[in-house]
């Protein structure tokens, strides 16, 4: 199955009352526009979250102005143009078969079917242990009756239901309904089921993309990932990039898919700026990902002429590009693990940020993969070890490898004590202190002599005999608090104590930080935390695949690249608050004369796409390259030929 190239993404969710639905709408400008566009896949409406078909159905439900066959139509005039196309049917929001059938919605706690906010989406979603389930799937084999390319399923989101079916079952089967984790983990496991159901339809020389359903457990189920993120409306700039560091290491073929919307999906009258969009495809590019743009078409009208012209001349840059990034991987030398199926909390997007601004090359891999290929290896803040993880790690670090965990990382799944002797710092238990503070040994250069923040409080610990302390633990005057008489607001640092916060193992490959620095780094953006990740990796390695002179943090470094050569991205655009908004509207631009090393004797590097001789020589086993001006966005491929 070919990887997914410049994609459009196209919402069609549509109110009941538009008398001239598709009045001025036609399938082959359509179709034209995208391939002007040079657009070669799409997601295209099916069915959509109000619920309505935009096809002759014979099970769901007819958006009741519709003449014709609008899906039939669209699809038949992309073929024509070579334009792949993907079904769209949002199985986890169906609002009109949700008013005609109550019992096929998901209940809450409460026996609530509606709650939250009625006029935007999710204040009713459906349950797919009800009759509902056939009702969709036939849906679905009948969308396959088409010649579609595929079928992209929305809105998988797991919630807990106490629908008369779930809780008879779930009483059937022996789970305490009181027990909210228990509750939970019985809706995921029907989620499974379904996605499961689907995936039987859906033959496999076809796309499927379930989306919402955690990457790593239905990744014999998805034949590629989309990262839905409109970073600009509520996702943030700081999401796309864990999720991109994780996705690639399940499926090779991975979309970026944002939004051409200002605030979210659904704004009709909103447009973030062409630089905006090529800045998320330029974190695409330096992610080893390919590129989609979320769409929402007029119920009446066609594409919007403008939009599509900007999307033109961008995806004609991406499209010079793909003879170099088509069949590449990224390269990274840090591997950080996770427990879960793809769900990264804001500690994984904390650390993505710091790793990135730091321009260390990093991969998101499931604790079940195999982790060898990386020199060092982070478990951030909450990564409980059990026994499987245990040998795993135990036989990393005797082939020479190093770790860096933080906060409950590293400690065994009962929290009693770290799971390996080779952790061998005396425990203390949880830290309860909620304003504890820490001082470096020996403070590094650039920073204050002083006492630092924790703000994510984790563990305590003493060092052994044998450790080396690079950080002591400060206790404050007072925790924050109220005691009847005051209101404990300051709470100054006091003194050190014989306990800890960054401490090396005796065998000088295991470092412990003993609070969540990644969840603290995401929430504060302190730049001590910072400092203290870069030590480390400094001394457990010295010779990292990428350095940098001078250059912005805000900026990105990444290398990709495949046997013959390396593409080195160099990203320097970077958003800027603006009210409750994180906008790009112009591209930064960095200076001529910076200086980038790569590890490994390169005899040329050529910027791209024009090939132009970059002025580069070797020194100590890195190749050193002297960058050009770059306006946003710049890639070099350095190569022996």
């Amino acid at each position: 199955m070919k990887n997914i190239k410049r994609a459009v993404h196209i919402d069609f969710h549509t109110m009941p009352g538009i008398e001239n639905f598709g009045e001025n709408w036609n399938a082959e400008v359509f179709a034209q526009t995208l391939k002007d566009a040079n657009v070669e896949y799409i997601n295209a409406f099916a069915q959509c979250n109000i619920g309505f078909s935009y096809y002759p159905t014979k099970i769901g439900i007819k958006y009741p102005t519709m003449k014709g066959d609008m899906f039939g139509s669209l699809l038949s005039a992309c073929h024509k143009h070579g334009i792949v196309v993907t079904a769209y049917i949002n199985v986890g929001l169906n609002h009109e078969a949700a008013r005609r059938h109550a019992d096929w919605l998901r209940v809450d706690k409460d026996g609530r079917i509606i709650r939250g906010d009625r006029s935007a989406n999710f204040f009713r979603t459906m349950c797919y242990n009800t009759d509902y389930r056939e009702y969709l799937l036939k849906i679905i084999e009948e969308i396959c009756s088409y010649d579609v390319d595929g079928i992209f399923c929305d809105c998988m989101c797991l919630e807990p239901c106490y629908c008369d079916r779930c809780t008879s079952d779930m009483k059937n089967q022996g789970i305490d309904i009181e027990d909210g984790k228990a509750v939970l983990d019985f809706a995921y496991r029907v989620m499974l089921s379904i996605s499961e159901d689907i995936r039987k339809i859906v033959p496999k020389d076809k796309y499927l993309f379930l989306n919402g359903m955690p990457f790593y457990d239905v990744r014999n189920y998805n034949s590629h990932i989309e990262i839905e993120c409109l970073p600009s409306g509520g996702w943030g700039y700081d999401y796309f990039g864990a999720k991109a560091a994780y996705a690639r290491n399940i499926n090779k073929n991975v979309l970026y898919m944002t939004g051409r919307f200002q605030s979210s999906w659904g704004d009709f009258g909103g447009y973030k700026t062409k630089a905006s969009i090529e800045n998320d495809f330029f974190d695409a590019l330096c992610n080893n990902v390919g590129v989609s743009l979320g769409d929402h078409m007029h119920p009446a009208n066609n594409l919007i002429a403008d939009i599509y012209s900007d999307l033109r001349d961008i995806y004609k840059i991406i499209k010079t590009y793909e003879p170099w990034t088509d069949g590449c991987n990224y390269i990274s030398e840090i591997g950080v693990l996770t427990d879960s199926g793809g769900v990264l909390s804001k500690s994984y997007m904390g650390l993505s940020r710091m790793l990135s601004e730091l321009k260390y090359s990093f991969d998101i891999i499931h604790k079940d993969m195999d982790f060898d290929r990386f020199s060092v290896l982070i478990l951030p803040d909450d990564m409980r070890v059990d026994n499987e993880l245990a040998n795993k790690l135990k036989n990393y670090l005797s082939m020479g490898k190093k770790i860096i965990s933080s906060g409950f990382s590293g400690l065994n799944i009962e929290e009693t004590d770290f799971a390996l002797s080779e952790w061998d710092f005396k425990y203390k238990g949880k830290d309860s202190s909620n304003s504890p503070y820490f001082h470096f040994t020996n403070t590094p250069p650039n920073i204050a002599d002083m006492d630092w923040a924790i703000y994510k409080p984790g563990i305590r610990m003493e060092k052994s005999d044998t450790n080396t302390v690079l950080a002591d633990y400060i206790v404050p005057y007072f925790d924050r608090k109220w005691d009847g008489l005051h209101g404990y607001f300051y709470t100054p640092p006091k003194c050190k104590n014989k306990e800890s916060v960054i401490l090396i193992n005796s065998q000088k490959n295991v470092a412990h930080v003993s609070f969540r620095i990644f969840d603290a780094y995401y929430e504060n953006a302190m730049y001590a935390h910072k400092i203290i990740i870069d030590e480390l990796i400094k001394l457990f390695l010295p010779n990292p695949l990428i350095r940098a002179e001078n250059m912005p943090s805000t900026s990105r470094i990444t290398l990709t690249g495949k046997k013959d050569y390396y593409l080195l991205h160099v990203k320097v655009t970077y958003p800027e608050p603006r009210g409750k908004f994180d906008i790009v509207e112009e591209h930064n631009i960095l200076p001529e004369g910076k200086t980038i090393y790569i590890r490994g004797n390169f005899n040329k590097v050529l910027r791209l796409p024009d090939k132009t001789i970059m002025e580069s020589y070797t020194e100590n086993g890195y190749t050193v390259i002297k960058l050009p001006q770059i306006n946003g966005y710049g890639m070099f491929c350095l190569c022996n030929k």
